[in-house]
């Protein structure tokens, strides 16, 4: 593994708030919810979680205010190997909390919003974003970027010059307007099957081919338990799901992309990555919490074990 690649994650932090309850309610329901342990969470926090658990260190920013809570939540991710120096500090915003309501097998997430229009980065956060290698976040946690006048592609665009990778998580493909530049900032993208049927009313034609075209080098396309499709310019590769009993999906995403993340900097070849990514997702959700993922490369190792896949080319992962 390849310990000099430095990593930002840009994003959310959260207190997940947990509720179960016997059907997801209907408008003017009612029912009745049973109130779980709250757990860290907030989606790029949770995949910045799984990456470091694997090894490496990595960098967080996001705009949070001051508060007791927003200090739980930095010290929760300072816990897990993750600086969190060069944070926004915002006493307008509130404080920023998940709502997950699980239902069976299935599970629902409210996001309050914060309401966050810019996000001012200071000269230090930004030359430490022009020296890192790799960059993980969403076109919703990119767009309040601000540099010194300049708005997030044109800060972007700055940043990526160093040589700096810039991998996104479509997700659902929440695609406003004006997005189209992000696009064509980014060497692979992540989006899930619902993602994928949105982001096609967006676009002429194939999205994956429309991606393809605007430069993005992989595009992965996420089944849930049916494993996920990668795409390039020259090639596609389907890797099938590994069937486990699910316990909680939350956060499973987020292992995936973040997996296949530290798979690629370790220099594995993207069928492996995408192995590798599928098991630590299929072993996320067999417990409840949005970082359940975040077990370190030996457990990964020993769930493709226990389910008959050879984990030769993965042996070197393990150092802890």
């Amino acid at each position: 593994m390849n310990k000099d690649k430095t990593t930002f994650f840009i994003g959310d932090v959260s207190l997940d708030e947990y509720y179960s309850a016997p059907y997801f309610p209907k408008p003017n329901d009612k029912v009745l919810l049973q109130t779980l342990p709250a757990q860290m969470g907030g989606s790029i926090a949770n995949a910045a979680c799984v990456y470091t658990s694997f090894g490496p260190s990595a960098s967080f920013l996001t705009a949070l205010n001051h508060g007791p809570l927003s200090q739980r939540l930095c010290a929760g991710l300072n816990r897990q190997n993750i600086d969190t120096t060069h944070m926004v500090w915002d006493e307008t915003l509130p404080d920023s909390k998940c709502i997950i309501i699980i239902t069976g097998d299935e599970n629902t997430v409210l996001i309050p919003t914060l309401n966050l229009q810019a996000m001012e980065i200071s000269e230090a956060t930004f030359e430490a974003l022009c020296h890192s290698d790799y960059i993980y976040s969403t076109f919703c946690e990119l767009r309040p970027l601000r540099y010194q006048g300049m708005n997030a592609v044109e800060t972007l665009k700055r940043i990526m010059r160093t040589g700096c990778r810039l991998w996104c998580d479509l997700d659902v493909a929440d695609v406003q307007d004006g997005d189209e530049p992000f696009f064509e900032l980014v060497d692979t993208m992540f989006i899930n099957d619902f993602g994928y049927e949105r982001l096609a009313q967006h676009v002429s034609g194939n999205p994956v081919e429309w991606m393809v075209g605007k430069g993005i080098q992989r595009v992965v396309v996420t089944h849930g338990d049916r494993g996920c499709t990668l795409f390039s310019s020259a090639d596609e590769l389907r890797m099938p799901g590994i069937p486990v009993e699910v316990v909680d999906v939350t956060g499973a995403g987020d292992t995936f992309c973040s997996a296949f993340l530290f798979a690629h900097t370790s220099g594995l070849d993207v069928r492996q990555c995408a192995e590798f990514a599928n098991a630590a997702a299929a072993l996320a959700v067999t417990a409840i919490g949005a970082r359940a993922g975040a077990v370190g490369v030996r457990r990964v190792l020993e769930f493709m074990m226990d389910h008959g896949i050879d984990t030769a080319p993965y042996g070197f992962l393990a150092t802890d």
